[in-house]
């Protein structure tokens, strides 16, 4: 049922936002209006870019938001390709969880947002190293606090080093999976694969029973900050 749903999904939103075809032969959606920026999802790009809708929205009011169709992961040619077919000088790039760290080496990209970067760690005498990133255009890298400090936190040896013009900030009590819409964000808390965060806690003599659901409202927060300090970071 969930595959039926991510396949008719993606032919929804396909047909109704413009698209460029590459010269690798992949195809890139374009939503939003305002500078570009490519969005790569989970697994290297290849996570269906729907499950994102809420915070996808947010930041298409700035800019035109580049999601690469397909579930071949985003590699370093795709930047390339989708500059010279845009005809612009550069692009902006925001990913989150696993990415390709080639790409980031890429000429074309003139600022990046990593949100709870991951990465294939490096093979040393020692075992496994954590990926070394030089970079030499400015790095803003937003990291879900839950990601690195409870039980199902993320192996040091994933974390990469980003060296250069790098500001790293902290998001308190949100996990890996609170930028996702909700009900995504919910699956993955649910079966364990990540730890998400948790409803606001009450003094005992202010509580009252209710059913609004304040995790939706902690990741809309959430959402709302991340989409700003991407909008700060890129035009100001």
């Amino acid at each position: 049922m969930i595959q039926n749903l991510v396949f008719y999904t993606g032919i929804i939103l396909s047909f109704l936002n413009p698209s460029i075809k590459l010269s690798s032969g992949k195809t890139a959606t374009l939503y939003g209006n305002g500078p570009p920026l490519l969005f790569s999802s989970g697994l290297f790009g290849t996570i269906p870019k729907f499950i994102y809708n809420k915070f996808l929205n947010n930041l298409k009011k700035d800019f035109t938001i580049i999601t690469i169709n397909g579930y071949f992961p985003i590699i370093k040619d795709d930047i390339y390709d989708v500059t010279k077919k845009l005809c612009v000088n550069s692009i902006a790039y925001i990913s989150h969880s696993s990415f390709n760290a080639e790409v980031l080496k890429c000429n074309k990209i003139n600022k990046a947002i990593l949100l709870d970067p991951i990465c294939i760690p490096e093979l040393s005498i020692n075992g496994l190293d954590q990926k070394y990133i030089s970079l030499n255009y400015p790095v803003l890298i937003i990291k879900a606090d839950k990601l690195y400090t409870t039980s199902l936190s993320l192996p040091e040896w994933q974390d990469p080093i980003i060296d250069g013009n790098v500001t790293e900030i902290i998001y308190k009590n949100v996990g890996h999976p609170d930028i996702l819409d909700d009900i995504w964000a919910d699956i993955a808390k649910k079966y364990g694969f990540w730890d998400a965060c948790d409803g606001e806690t009450s003094e005992y003599k202010k509580w009252r029973f209710s059913n609004k659901n304040s995790i939706n409202k902690i990741r809309n927060k959430y959402r709302l900050f991340v989409s700003k300090k991407t909008r700060d970071f890129i035009l100001y």
